[in-house]
């Protein structure tokens, strides 16, 4: 049977280890994989025995060739690594802010049923958010004149999901951390830095990535209401 043919090359590479809160399962080689075992091998072995008759021995001479296109891929993908990184930054700067204090906070335990739910609500979502934020814009972009083959169109399908999730994650943050902020004064600072950094993701997922996602899905519905084929 193989591999489906709508898996994201490389998505695993980004993985969080969430599977049941990750909306890229049925697009992911690795979750298939592990399901799917006796299917994997077979399709490893029939991609050696193609590779093998295409070149015949891995040992091949004209090198030159694949070192260049090597090259501009990875060039490419730096690339695109250091735009996702740039647009990610504040995700991480909260993860700066935040990792010392709740590591500290987690320790003890004698704490109101509110500052319990706080600091969960800040545990569960504050490294989630740098997470989610990395898939939603690494390797998309967000030209609305460009034109799109229906892969492409379904990754932005699943970016607008992604960022419509993140916006929530974004805010169960900043209620726990208004619930710490009260409570820990002598961390008042970080949890208000963070709170800032975090309506600024949101405003820039607002003003920039879901309109634009917005518009190139209504450029590309003719893919999106045709396409039955799709896992939920």
């Amino acid at each position: 049977m193989g591999a489906p043919s709508r898996l994201i090359p490389g998505i695993y590479n980004y993985c969080d280890y969430v599977c049941e809160k990750c909306v890229f399962t049925h697009r992911c080689y690795l979750y298939w994989s592990e399901h799917h075992p006796d299917e994997a091998a077979e399709e490893l072995r029939d991609l050696t025995d193609e590779f093998e008759e295409e070149f015949g021995d891995p040992e091949f001479e004209d090198l030159d060739d694949w070192d260049e296109m090597d090259y501009f891929a990875r060039a490419d993908a730096d690339e695109t690594e250091e735009r996702t990184q740039e647009i990610i930054a504040p995700a991480h700067k909260i993860i700066e802010l935040l990792d010392p204090v709740i590591d500290e906070l987690a320790q003890y335990k004698e704490y109101s049923d509110e500052v319990r739910e706080g600091i969960e609500l800040v545990m569960e979502n504050y490294i989630l958010i740098s997470v989610k934020y990395y898939r939603a814009v690494h390797e998309i972009d967000f030209d609305v004149h460009q034109d799109l083959n229906e892969y492409e169109v379904l990754l932005f399908e699943d970016a607008e999901k992604i960022l419509l999730a993140l916006k929530g994650f974004l805010w169960n943050l900043r209620m726990g951390l208004q619930i710490l902020r009260k409570r820990f004064l002598q961390y008042a600072d970080r949890f208000h830095r963070s709170m800032i950094l975090s309506r600024e993701i949101e405003e820039r997922i607002d003003r920039d990535f879901l309109p634009a996602i917005r518009t190139i899905l209504r450029r590309h519905s003719d893919y999106l209401d045709n396409n039955d084929s799709r896992l939920p």
